[in-house]
């Protein structure tokens, strides 16, 4: 059991988890988009999100304790060199376009992490209340604009309304580890439930998911089965929304809630097995 939960800490820990999640919702935007997307395109994408958020939790560490990092760092350092060299491949492979898109995310993520050379903030993360907003975005165009530019789609109105759908359902995950953390983050950084408290920051969520099912609606190319994907996503979601509290397990939030994505597809594939004629 010790060495599962380690493994379990090291899949975590290393980020691998969280590319799966981000690698899930390209996957369910090329299902509902019906986007022929290479295997070099969605390695890239697994390799980008892992170093991506590698560089965001370690780079202090790494900079400033490199002599005294503990084995387990230096093997998320492994992890990351190996992602560093997929994606410097697969990058070579991709559409401009897409090619463009992730230089710009990868921009947002530096100086996400770095600090901007002034006092206050230090960096984006840093700046009252748009933590959220700025993971939100970086995972909606990662997740739905990299598909499309990279399948060379024309952008129509249901493209722009997943697009929406998709930042409402990664902030609504993010409130989880908000109110996680609620008594731990500094007060300048102005989160959802320090501003708002518990109960409205929940509301909210069910706000955003309800409209994100609504959304659908509105798509002039309707389906019953991604219609029942994104209430399947938005159920589960709202239940683990109104389960969070204060200090809860970080595996509830780092494991079950950032794992939505990868249920959604499962569901997907179930679609398709029984469908399959």
């Amino acid at each position: 059991m010790t060495s599962l939960k380690r493994l379990l800490d090291f899949y975590i820990n290393s980020s691998l988890h969280v590319a799966v999640a981000v690698l899930a919702f390209c996957i369910l935007t090329a299902y509902e988009s019906n986007l022929n997307l290479t295997t070099d395109f969605y390695v890239s994408i697994f390799c980008a999100s892992v170093l991506g958020y590698n560089f965001v939790k370690y780079f202090g560490l790494a900079k400033f304790y490199y002599r005294s990092l503990t084995t387990r760092l230096k093997y998320i350092q492994w992890v990351s060199v190996f992602s560093l060299i997929g994606l410097g491949y697969t990058f070579c492979l991709l559409q401009n376009t897409s090619q463009l898109l992730l230089v710009v995310l990868g921009l947002i993520t530096f100086l996400y992490a770095i600090p901007l050379g002034i006092k206050t903030p230090k960096n984006l993360r840093s700046i009252g209340g748009l933590k959220i907003y700025v993971i939100a975005i970086i995972w909606a165009m990662t997740s739905v604009v990299l598909p499309l530019l990279e399948a060379q789609e024309v952008f129509t109105a249901d493209h722009y309304l997943i697009l929406l759908q998709r930042i409402f359902i990664v902030i609504a995950l993010m409130l989880p580890f908000e109110i996680r953390d609620l008594d731990i983050d500094e007060l300048h950084l102005s989160t959802i439930p320090q501003k708002l408290g518990l109960r409205y920051t929940k509301i909210i969520g069910y706000a955003l998911l309800g409209d994100a099912v609504l959304m659908e609606f509105f798509k002039v190319q309707f389906s019953q089965n991604r219609f029942l994907v994104l209430l399947f996503s938005a159920a589960i979601l709202a239940l683990m929304l109104a389960n969070s509290k204060k200090r809860r397990s970080r595996y509830y939030t780092a494991f079950w809630v950032e794992a939505i994505p990868v249920f959604s597809l499962l569901l997907v594939f179930v679609f398709l097995r029984v469908q399959k004629p």
